[in-house]
């Protein structure tokens, strides 16, 4: 111990010479374990501040793909009623197309509207079927329109982007999906 004290002792004095600092020997403001003086909860300061913006920026990106999930199946949806509707098929058979190929609990049929264009008036008129309910009654080559309104898309973050336009009691509702196709 003695020996080790006179070599610290040396190295010291030679340190006070050249005007650097030996690497074998640490002062014990440099040692392991100690800190700066002024710097006591820093990181906890930090991270405090930093926490509440990370967990917006995650939630909001967790809350965005679903939204964008749910709005993609509504689409998927339209497009499957609007190929059924094309082909001819009936109402209550597009309807029960849409609700399946979208796979989303909170749709119901109610929420799918089908139209056709109506030349004589330019405008949409809504699809009934035939008197023998196994077609509906658009003529071959016109238009026609399969339309999901209105859908509640139920937030995972519950109250978290009430602010969102559209959110009403843990729901936001979201812009309506459409297809439009031509009847064969």
């Amino acid at each position: 111990m003695r020996i080790q004290r006179g070599l610290i002792r040396e190295y010291r004095r030679r340190e006070r010479r050249s005007g650097e600092q030996s690497a074998l020997v640490r002062t014990p403001a440099r040692s392991p374990g100690h800190r700066a003086s002024g710097r006591h909860g820093a990181a906890l300061v930090e991270f405090a501040v930093v926490l509440p913006l990370l967990m917006t920026l995650l939630l909001g990106i967790m809350e965005f793909g679903m939204i964008m999930r749910d709005y993609i199946m509504l689409a998927q949806g339209a497009r499957e009623g609007a190929r059924t509707a094309a082909i001819g098929r009936p109402t209550p058979e597009i309807r029960q197309r849409v609700i399946d190929a979208a796979t989303l609990r909170d749709l119901k049929p109610d929420m799918v509207q089908i139209s056709s264009f109506d030349t004589n008036t330019s405008s949409w008129v809504a699809v009934t079927d035939k008197v023998s309910g196994l077609e509906n009654n658009v003529t071959s080559d016109s238009i026609v329109r399969v339309t999901v309104r209105s859908y509640p898309h139920r937030m995972v973050t519950g109250s978290f982007f009430a602010l969102l336009p559209g959110y009403k009691d843990g729901y936001l509702t979201l812009k309506d999906a459409s297809l439009t196709m031509r009847r064969e």
